[in-house]
């Protein structure tokens, strides 16, 4: 009996850790490719990539989670429709098509995260001011919404409407030159009507998970990022 336990779970955990590629239909009449990392836990956690794509460690991340009962879907928009890696890229992505992404999601009946990296903050934040699944927990890693920058002056950014549904916590690496800016970012989210807060991570620089020149701490953290995710959500609760 033991041992058909201990094979049921060997066989449950290389059924969560396998990646499936998975498509949607969206307003706009593109087809949207994404990686989706099967979980049979009650969270959903929505992982939109930065305009430079997914790194190995990302996707690494993402296994680590559905073995853990949280399912992954991955979405890279400027690989799925062949993009230059820019911020205009993703400021172009159709409104319409993220609300089709959380719609698609609202309907899991899952408990729902979002997280999104750097520029794919524009996209996620306007397709949520539309309130798609009600109150959404938001995980925004070093978010990038200036809409111009003034190193004197400061950063201006870009109103998304009404984010009264969101629960922000912006992810903020301490090493990283739009640190001291942080307070306005955090004023204009909450000027839209986000509830949104700051977390300060010690010791590192913006995309530290994929780094050339990463410090053994940036590699370190890079490998926790799994474990991490899981934490900052838990903060949004």
């Amino acid at each position: 009996m033991r041992l058909f336990l201990a094979c049921f779970f060997i066989l449950l955990s290389a059924a969560s850790a396998h990646a499936e590629e998975a498509s949607l239909a969206l307003p706009s009449g593109e087809t949207l490719t994404y990686t989706r990392h099967p979980a049979n836990g009650g969270q959903l956690l929505l992982w939109f990539a930065s305009e430079r794509g997914l790194a190995p460690a990302e996707i690494q991340a993402a296994r680590e989670l559905a073995l853990k009962g949280t399912e992954v879907w991955q979405f890279d928009f400027v690989n799925a429709f062949f993009l230059p890696q820019t911020n205009s890229s993703m400021d172009g992505v159709d409104v319409k098509d993220v609300r089709a992404i959380f719609g698609r999601a609202c309907k899991t009946g899952r408990k729902l995260t979002v997280y999104a990296v750097n520029r794919a903050a524009v996209p996620v934040l306007r397709g949520l001011a539309h309130k798609p699944c009600g109150r959404t927990a938001v995980l925004l890693m070093h978010p990038h919404f200036y809409s111009g920058v003034d190193t004197l002056v400061g950063a201006d950014y870009l109103s998304f409407g009404n984010l009264k549904g969101v629960d922000a916590l912006v992810l903020q690496p301490r090493r990283s030159a739009a640190t001291p800016w942080v307070g306005d970012q955090l004023a204009a989210l909450r000027k839209d009507g986000a509830k949104a807060q700051v977390l300060m991570l010690e010791g590192m620089r913006e995309r530290y998970w994929v780094r050339e020149t990463a410090t053994e701490s940036e590699i370190a953290e890079g490998g926790r990022l799994a474990e991490r995710i899981a934490e900052w959500r838990k903060k949004l609760k």
